[in-house]
């Protein structure tokens, strides 16, 4: 398997990291795109478990008096759950950090408009709270996000998060095949190629605009379930797929997960 591997010194990461804005144009279209939509899955987690209050015994548990059972009602699922709502869960793939370390690499990496507050919840997980909703749906949007070589898996909060009992399933990387010919520079078919790799995000906009031709480059969220692609075949011949700053170190853990 070819491996596309970076190993920047946390000094000169920082530096990019600080030198690195916000493209205004890119957060207008996505905020203009995504904002109904956002509301709508908002909303969602504000009505999950609403059908009917917790008022029923459970599978004939609530005699057991060694161990009551607690019942929510829909008022109180809603109170419970509202501080949470815009709320991301994340953790590192293959690094730990200090909670310090890890706090202060975020707010410098996203250049947040507003604050966050990070909650520990065990097993290296962490639950994110913004401030901002432009925050949110900003860092939810212009991903994969990395800290140092390992990149940083995000997904929205759910109510009855057990850290325990989530493995990350999925990891959204930057994906490139390179030497491929010009006439395959289709939006259409790129997204054929991609989806064979994972569910395709976005295509990097040098490669939609054709203005760099030594290699396609997407944004691909992939199924750790499923074998790790590293290679396909077209028109007789076979192309490699490279995993930006993905060390072999962590492919062999991505691997050991399939």
């Amino acid at each position: 398997m070819t491996e596309l591997m970076e190993t920047d010194s946390d000094a000169t990461e920082l530096a990019q990291i600080e030198g690195e804005k916000r493209h205004a144009n890119s957060y207008s279209n996505v905020a203009r795109g995504r904002g109904s939509h956002l509301e709508s899955e908002m909303r969602l987690i504000d009505d999950e478990g609403e059908a009917s209050d917790d008022d029923k015994d459970i599978d004939g548990e609530a005699g057991d008096e060694s161990c009551p059972v607690i019942l929510l009602t829909k008022e109180e699922k809603r109170r419970l759950r509202r501080p949470w709502k815009y709320s991301l869960i994340i953790k590192l793939f293959d690094k730990r950090l200090s909670y310090a370390v890890l706090i202060r690499r975020l707010r410098l990496m996203w250049s947040l408009k507003g604050e966050i507050a990070l909650t520990d919840v065990g097993c290296a997980f962490y639950v994110v709270r913004f401030s901002s909703m432009e925050d949110y749906d900003f860092v939810m949007t212009q991903g994969p996000w990395m800290i140092g070589d390992s990149y940083l898996t995000i997904r929205k909060w759910i109510p009855n998060f057990v850290p325990d009992e989530e493995p990350i399933r999925t990891l959204t990387a930057w994906v490139r095949i390179p030497n491929l010919s010009v006439e395959y520079f289709d939006k259409a078919f790129l997204h054929r190629i991609g989806e064979k790799i994972g569910k395709v995000v976005r295509i990097d906009k040098n490669t939609e605009s054709m203005d760099r031709g030594q290699y396609i480059r997407f944004c691909i969220e992939v199924d750790l379930s499923k074998p790790l692609l590293s290679k396909f075949r077209l028109n007789g011949r076979v192309w490699i797929i490279q995993y930006e700053r993905a060390s072999s170190n962590m492919l062999q853990v991505w691997s050991l997960r399939t």
